[in-house]
């Protein structure tokens, strides 16, 4: 159990639609990284993909039981539609955001944030999400 939680995500897509990763990194307040992982998960946008990995992450913090949660994401779309400033005009997109905003209320302190994608940590989950989509592709 920790009481801050840092949480990096990203989804990646080859194609829009086209085979698709996720992948997610937790760090700790001091920049120590607890858990990451990285999968495939079939044919989707890259926006399915990125609330896919915000969602994975959401999932995987809860368990380090933080009081404050940081997450971070390359998605100005997903960051804006969490936060309540764009509408989601793709139907395919609003469950996932309200799976999103359901999980959020689980944290005693719930925070999300763009960055850009030359973040050091943005960088990092970019890397772990391209690597399953290779290591996909040297296997199918």
């Amino acid at each position: 159990m920790v009481d801050t939680v840092v949480v990096h995500s990203d989804g990646a897509s080859r194609g829009n639609p086209g085979p698709a990763a996720i992948a997610y990194a937790i760090f700790d307040e001091r920049g120590s990284l607890l858990e990451e992982g990285a999968k495939c998960v079939g044919r989707r946008t890259n926006n399915e993909a990125e609330y896919e990995a915000l969602l994975w992450a959401m999932e995987r913090a809860r368990r380090h039981m933080p009081r404050t949660a940081r997450f971070r994401c390359d998605s100005e779309l997903v960051v804006r539609q969490v936060k309540g400033i764009y509408k989601v005009r793709k139907e395919r997109l609003k469950p996932l955001l309200e799976r999103v905003l359901a999980m959020a209320r689980s944290f005693e302190n719930f925070e999300i944030v763009h960055v850009r994608r030359d973040d050091r940590g943005a960088v990092h989950v970019d890397a772990l999400a391209n690597g399953a989509l290779d290591e996909a592709g040297r296997v199918g």
